[in-house]
């Protein structure tokens, strides 16, 4: 018996078999109607790099179970297996199967993002409440797609951008809405990174560079990854480093201006820019892939008068990554470390906080140009607690509210990342036309 017949057959023992992928049985919409107390079955949908952080994070809310564990890779499935508390769970690599399991509520969905709008509609369809990984999707269609099942279907989304979840983050937007940094005609956003290999090479964990040695075409199940993508001979490189071909993501779009993009509607409440235009290339890391290593935006939101911008680079990490705010009479900056407030540089105290930086640094045998004008505010780690984004989208099941990050929201990214996309495809600006709802 293969590794493959072994797991079918187990799950089919473990539960009596599970509902076939056409039925529409599922959960309540509304788990708010139940009793608290009542246990929530979640469906692993994609337990690698990500998805297995994810398992780990979902035990730790409470009342909730791992039910049914869905991956392609027979070595996924074995460490998913090994560290889920709940021993019955059913073991499977049909994931029409897992979104459909009478004995699941939700589902989370940390598979390729060539994935994310199939599984996430079909499980809206069973009426399962969707945990996706982000970028939501990667086209206006599928985005549509998205929204019109999860909203038809009254479920709750939430998308997987986690600094709705940070402190720091959740700090910013509080600094923000007091109105102290005045007028902000400028959120820039950059993301520098890099490492001894490409950005991009790792292989079921982020610091393993070699692809497993038993992931074949015995382990894998190469034809359900193709499914929904070109047909092509089993690749491993494909499988596990999928962010580098256009058929199965969006490139760095999709993996990093997302986040720092999503860091910024969340605080300002920008939603969908009016223009975009993107510059990207393939300058430093170009074998094996065909997405580019650098990605450059400019979001313009004329009618609000401020505009986002974000850069990318794969072969430095000099600055590494930042969010500011420029506003008039203020300037912010945050990160997952740290969310500091800096006083304009152009008004008279601040010309005084620089001399007094200055002064001391040269008594203490420095150079003037060392000089350091601490912030006006830093805050301190622990100021703010705030309950992780898996917990918060479990307790949005269970209250009936709107998580932190939900289809609306959602929607906003997908359309953002798409018109980020098509600009650098088009090789020119690219407007939204909020009417119509297409990128012209």
């Amino acid at each position: 018996m293969n590794t493959t017949e072994k797991f079918t057959r187990r799950s089919l023992l473990a539960r009596g078999g599970l509902a076939g992928a056409a039925a529409i049985t599922g959960a309540p919409a509304l788990l708010s109607q139940r009793n608290p107390n009542d246990r929530i079955g979640v469906a692993a949908v994609g337990v690698g790099t990500r998805g297995i952080y994810l398992l780990e994070q979902f035990q730790r809310c409470p009342n909730i179970e791992i039910r049914v564990i869905c991956d392609l890779y027979d070595g996924n499935l074995r460490r998913a297996e090994k560290a889920c508390t709940n021993k019955k769970a059913v073991i499977t690599k049909e994931w029409e199967k897992a979104v459909s399991s009478p004995d699941v509520d939700a589902v989370f969905i940390a598979t390729p993002d060539f994935w994310h709008a199939p599984m996430t509609i079909r499980a809206a369809q069973n009426k399962k409440h969707v945990y996706v990984e982000k970028a939501l999707c990667r086209t206006l269609e599928e985005a549509k797609g998205i929204r019109k099942a999860v909203k038809d279907n009254k479920v709750t989304l939430q998308l997987g951008h986690h600094q709705n979840s940070d402190a720091f983050f959740v700090k910013a937007r509080e600094i923000y809405r007091t109105g102290q940094l005045g007028k902000v005609a400028l959120a820039r956003t950059y993301i520098d990174r890099t490492s001894p290999w490409p950005e991009w090479q790792f292989y079921t964990a982020y610091h393993i560079q070699e692809p497993p040695k038993d992931a074949t075409a015995q382990t894998i199940d190469w034809n359900r990854f193709i499914a929904n993508a070109s047909k092509r001979p089993f690749d491993v490189e494909r499988f596990f480093r999928w962010r580098c071909w256009w058929e199965y993501g969006t490139g760095i779009a999709g993996d990093l201006m997302s986040h720092q993009w999503d860091g910024v509607n969340m605080i300002m409440e920008l939603g969908i820019p009016e223009s975009a235009i993107t510059q990207g290339s393939l300058y430093f890391w170009k074998q094996d892939r065909e997405v580019p290593d650098q990605w450059h935006v400019l979001l313009d939101y004329p009618k609000k008068e401020t505009a986002v911008t974000f850069a990318c680079t794969f072969n430095s990490r000099h600055h590494g990554t930042n969010t500011y705010f420029f506003g008039r009479d203020a300037t912010l900056e945050v990160h997952d470390q740290f969310c500091r407030l800096y006083g304009a540089e152009w008004k008279p105290e601040y010309g005084e906080k620089l001399r007094a930086a200055q002064k001391a640094a040269v008594a203490a045998g420095r150079e003037r140009s060392e000089a350091v004008v601490a912030p006006d505010y830093a805050m301190k780690r622990g100021e703010i607690e705030v309950s992780s984004h898996m917990r918060d989208f479990i307790d949005c099941l269970r209250s009936g509210q709107t998580p932190r990050c939900g289809i609306d929201r959602a929607w906003e990214e997908a359309v953002t990342v798409v018109m980020s996309v098509e600009s650098f495809f088009k090789e020119r600006k690219v407007k939204w036309d909020p009417v119509k709802e297409v990128i012209v």
